[in-house]
């Protein structure tokens, strides 16, 4: 009996004394093609769940515009909130069942643009005027809420990204209502969200925190701006970009790279021309502008590429 044979017969002794099929024989010796076709189904399979939520989205949001004028209040309140309950327990029910994840969040963002409006359909009817500013704080904190126990079961980046958009405009109603000046809201609102941003970048929904690095960067340093422009601490905003750009090389963060870059370029041209454009000055001031913009612009790149690049 030569090699081959004996190999054979060894194979199938093998394959007899742990009960493997000819379906197991033929996965274990064709796994190229195996490994390939579950990619590619799964690749379709997404595209066609968005597109099918797109879809379902558009009609809705079309049903009921043009039904809308015709409506009473129970209609709206159906049409709004009760399509987004709907909406949400079809989320939960697919997240259930391996093969309905995809379904989880198409369902999901339909639930939390659907349910604000019905709640303020329903705040309208029962209410009889009064303070805004709470209506919004009634709508973003329960649908804070909801995402954050939806959070619990449904461990998806949309849910999220939901929970810190409501979650922001909630924390930021309360503050209006707790007589918070504006500019002072918006920093603590962006100090929130960042701290908040850490915590995400940690954890398995990196993905969105570059978005909300952005904007609380941006929130930050806008707000801190406006509440220090034309006093004693106007050049504190330079400390603060300072630490943002910083922040970047400790965080390996690209977006706060870029973001403290341009808050310096903006204030740096903000404050030229605020104290210099009527000098004689000013044309010299705008190449030393130009310099300085090239120059900040390099030394970005150094640090991306001394201290973020090599984490990437």
């Amino acid at each position: 009996m030569s090699a081959r044979d004996e190999a054979l017969v060894r194979i199938v002794e093998l394959a007899r004394e742990h009960g493997l099929t000819h379906a197991d024989l033929r996965a274990a010796l064709e796994p190229r093609a195996e490994a390939r076709r579950p990619a590619r189904q799964g690749v379709i399979g997404r595209v066609f769940a968005w597109l099918g939520g797109v879809l379902v989205l558009a009609g809705v949001f079309v049903l009921i515009g043009t039904l809308w004028d015709g409506m009473g209040v129970p209609e709206r309140v159906v049409a709004t909130l009760g399509t987004g309950l709907a909406a949400l327990t079809l989320a939960y029910l697919a997240s259930l069942y391996p093969g309905r994840e995809r379904l989880v969040t198409p369902l999901f963002l339909l639930a939390v643009l659907t349910e604000p409006v019905g709640i303020v359909v329903v705040l309208e009817e029962l209410s009889s005027g009064g303070n805004e500013t709470l209506g919004v704080l009634a709508v973003a904190g329960v649908m804070a809420l909801q995402c954050a126990l939806f959070l619990v079961r449904v461990k998806r980046s949309a849910v999220v990204f939901a929970a810190l958009c409501f979650g922001s405009a909630a924390v930021s109603a309360a503050l209006v209502l707790v007589g918070i000046e504006e500019e002072l809201n918006v920093v603590l609102v962006g100090t929130s969200l960042f701290l908040t941003t850490l915590g995400v970048a940690r954890s398995e929904h990196a993905p969105i925190a570059p978005f909300w690095f952005f904007v609380s960067s941006g929130l930050v340093l806008g707000g801190w701006f406006a509440l220090v422009e034309d006093g004693p601490l106007e050049l504190s905003e330079l400390a603060l970009v300072a630490g943002c750009i910083w922040a970047s090389t400790v965080l390996r963060s690209r977006t706060l790279l870029a973001t403290g870059t341009i808050a310096f370029l903006v204030y740096v041209g903000w404050f030229s021309g605020r104290h210099f454009a009527d000098s004689i000055g000013w044309p010299l001031l705008l190449i030393l502008l130009g310099g300085l913009m090239m120059g900040a612009g390099t030394a970005a790149m150094r640090i991306h590429r001394r201290y973020i690049k090599p984490a990437a």
